[in-house]
């Protein structure tokens, strides 16, 4: 059987235009997109009231899913490109209303140092191992696809933990106030007109 067909007969998914859709659910249980409260949280953070649940069964889904992809894109109607399979990879999140990847450019920007103002594609291409280069080149390609579906492993690895995307979200707000250009300062009064 199909990863896809088994997304579709366990989750309620329809497949179209290359991309898997999520339909929204009112039950929380089948629901991935479902923002849970913890009243007994402290309130005033935001990460720490709330904490956005995502099925372990359904990132296993994904996992399986991206994996046939990556061996065989043809089969999914892809050329194996970086550009292709990035698209592919849009889609499954679009389908997810943004939640398959709901700080995966945070993790990125701290895994790599730099880049906050960059979008995940651009920062997979700086972690591949030959760094950004561009146009890419068939070799390039390759590694720039490697290296995407080897940092989806990991970054799945870590929203599965138990406040995996809190984690995420607090070390990337640790990296900012590292940031000199982060730093607020107050205007000295004399300045205000």
């Amino acid at each position: 059987m199909q990863v896809w067909e088994r997304l579709l007969d366990e989750y309620d998914i329809t497949v179209g235009f290359a991309t898997v859709h999520r339909y929204m659910s009112d039950d929380p249980f089948k629901n991935p997109d479902t923002l849970t409260r913890h009243p007994e949280r402290t309130a005033g953070n935001f990460l720490a009231v709330t904490r956005q649940t995502f099925q372990g069964d359904v990132f296993k889904h994904y996992r399986a899913l991206l994996t046939t992809v990556q061996r065989d894109p043809a089969q999914h109607g892809l050329d194996g490109t970086f550009a292709t399979n990035t698209a592919f990879i849009l889609g499954l999140d679009a389908g997810t209303s943004w939640n398959m990847l709901t700080g995966f450019q945070e993790w990125l920007v701290v895994r790599l140092g730099r880049g906050h103002d960059l979008t995940w594609p651009v920062l997979v291409r700086h972690l591949s191992p030959s760094g950004w280069t561009h146009p890419l080149t068939s070799h390039t390609d390759t590694e720039a696809v490697t290296t995407l579906y080897l940092l989806l492993r990991e970054y799945f690895d870590q929203r599965e933990q138990a406040d995996g995307l809190a984690t995420i979200f607090k070390d990337y707000q640790s990296w900012l106030t590292t940031q000199a250009w982060y730093q607020f300062e107050a205007p000295q009064a004399n300045q205000i007109t």
